[in-house]
């Protein structure tokens, strides 16, 4: 039987990169005779962060519209016009059976293309609320794959499936919290958050009295690493402090609480670890997604959430005692982490889209 030949388009930033790395490694882990190849930005970190054959890549000269000025949305429409171009040369070259898009401003130029060339296409939409490529996108694809069960109603109707989010590492055994000096990690996304840094480095003074009793693993983006390291220094807490950390299944396999952004990507990995939370949303997102993501993470159990507004870290060291204190309501939170992670969310999309590329050769031949 021929090889089923899939595109996996879109990228950027963490968020939409790392959701596609996961779709890869099922596919490479499968050996199913899946040709896959993977179309990203050359400004994102798929360019940086590329771990695979590097035949299996291609990047476009493509970046986005939002908060931009009229000069640089003018300068990225014709870098998206060129993109078009070289996403029909990529096709062309390719000859793919199946287009997944997975989201960011990669992703519309290819995705987009093989819609124009009547090849099947599907979407993966990360957040609560769908970005500007997959809105537009979504009225032309096959099927849409969503993370969480409020993106439905921005969507076409009849074409979602609530697949969750795929994640790089598979489902942990859940985590007993029981060491008597508990592991806290701070993230902020792939690079950094002040905001979140600034807040920690604020509240150590007030989190003394437990300093004997946790440690922290800190990414602080580059920016913030040296002012970080030294506040954890001055405090006298135990703290591993990164700019960046690129493997991070250790990591969480260390974590009895996160810090964290809400972005989608972090949240579905913090559940596969049974990880409780206290989500600080990204004021900036797009549409407040980050907020709705972690509201949907709240009312499941799994987290605590800090208004995106936030700067003072009052309510941060509330919930840092808070937790620590109780070691029971962990393990609670840690139970609905792993209840609402869906661990198999890279293989029901991998296996829908076997389905729309077989739906597709046989209209062919028919």
């Amino acid at each position: 039987m021929e090889a089923m030949r899939l595109i996996i388009a879109g990228g950027g930033s963490g968020g939409h990169f790392f959701p596609a790395q996961a779709v890869m490694n099922e596919i490479i882990k499968r050996k199913e005779g899946i040709v896959y190849m993977y179309v990203g930005s050359d400004s994102g970190i798929e360019s940086r962060k590329w771990t695979l054959p590097p035949g299996n890549r291609r990047l476009l000269s493509v970046k986005g519209f939002k908060n931009k000025t009229a000069g640089e949305k003018l300068s990225s429409l014709f870098l998206l016009l060129e993109s078009m171009v070289e996403s029909k040369r990529i096709i062309r070259e390719f000859m793919p059976d199946a287009v997944l898009g997975v989201g960011g401003y990669a992703s519309f130029p290819i995705v987009m293309t093989a819609i124009l060339m009547r090849i099947p296409a599907a979407i993966h939409e990360q957040n609560s609320v769908p970005g500007l490529a997959n809105k537009v996108l979504a009225r032309f694809v096959k099927e849409i794959f969503i993370s969480f069960e409020t993106s439905q109603k921005y969507l076409p109707d009849g074409k979602t499936r609530l697949t969750g989010l795929p994640v790089r590492y598979a489902m942990q055994e859940r985590k007993s919290h029981a060491a008597a000096v508990k592991t806290i990690l701070i993230l902020g996304g792939s690079q950094g958050a002040h905001q979140i840094n600034e807040m920690m480095v604020q509240g150590l003074d007030g989190l003394r009295d437990i300093r004997d009793m946790v440690r922290f693993i800190h990414q602080t983006g580059t920016a913030d690493r040296g002012s970080v390291k030294s506040a954890y220094d001055r405090f006298g807490f135990k703290a591993d402090v990164f700019d960046f950390i690129d493997n991070m299944a250790p990591v969480f396999g260390q974590a009895d609480i996160a810090v964290s952004r809400a972005g989608a990507s972090t949240l579905f990995e913090l559940a596969a670890y049974g990880i409780p939370s206290i989500l600080i949303p990204y004021p900036s997102a797009a549409s407040d997604h980050q907020t709705l993501n972690a509201r949907e993470v709240l009312f499941h159990g799994g987290a605590v959430t800090i208004p995106a507004s936030t700067t003072e870290p009052g309510l941060l060291v509330k919930h840092i005692h808070d937790l620590i204190a109780d070691e029971g309501r962990m393990k609670d939170m840690s139970a609905a982490m792993m209840k609402w992670a869906k661990p198999g969310a890279a293989s029901d999309i991998v296996d829908a889209m076997i389905t729309l590329a077989g739906k597709a050769k046989t209209c062919t031949k028919e």
